[in-house]
């Protein structure tokens, strides 16, 4: 676990990255998707932040290696709320979406939960002090989403699948390239990317994007 900027930390990297944001609220912890790993999350307990205040969990996209572990974490800690794009909410609930949360890649059977909210487009959650700005983003997945946060002036976007990749029966290209776009006029100063790092200052953000729009 390291510290990303004021309030934001990697977690790790289990299927995923896994991004937490401390609001110093009683809106409690923010987990940006959960990964494969509950150990992981929990191990949080050695920076001196507590799992147990983990209230909310944003995820991207309904592939398995950014949800495999929400229901462990549900029965861990069942004060956490989940929430995804309407797009992706159906493969999130319900069994028998093997297909397109791609499951059988990594040999696992996923075990569906409840989500609080399902995103009809691009809202915004307020919890404590950060306005998390929830975006459609489709492309990789029809109901993909990207969250930004200010902290400060500082933008900080956690794009968790730019990379994409594009699967063949899920994704769509056009959509996927307009999503792009719709990321770099966000102008980040700090990007967070699913499973390739963490690109900084705007510069990078900028380059990294544009070097997957065709």
């Amino acid at each position: 676990m390291k510290e990303v900027f004021k309030d934001v930390y990697h977690l790790g990297d289990s299927g995923c990255s896994v991004f937490l944001v401390d609001t110093h609220s009683e809106d409690g912890l923010v987990l940006i998707d959960c990964g494969m790993s509950l150990e992981m999350i929990k191990r949080i307990k050695k920076k001196g932040l507590n799992p147990m205040d983990i209230k909310h969990c944003i995820i991207t996209h309904f592939h398995i290696d950014h949800i495999a572990i929400c229901s462990d974490l549900k029965r861990f800690n069942e004060k956490v709320n989940f929430y995804a794009h309407d797009l992706d909410a159906t493969a999130i609930e319900e069994e028998g979406h093997g297909r397109e949360t791609v499951a059988s890649w990594y040999g696992v059977k996923y075990k569906p939960i409840k989500l609080a909210k399902r995103f009809k487009g691009d809202e915004t959650l307020k919890l404590g002090q950060y306005n998390f700005e929830c975006i459609h983003t489709p492309g990789h997945t029809p109901g993909s989403i990207s969250i930004l946060i200010l902290i400060g002036d500082t933008k900080i976007l956690f794009g968790q699948d730019v990379h994409g990749p594009i699967i063949p029966g899920i994704s769509n290209v056009a959509d996927y390239q307009n999503s792009l776009k719709k990321l770099l006029n966000l102008n980040a100063d700090i990007l967070c990317e699913g499973h390739f790092g963490i690109f900084r200052p705007a510069s990078e953000v900028k380059r990294y994007i544009e070097s997957y729009i065709e």
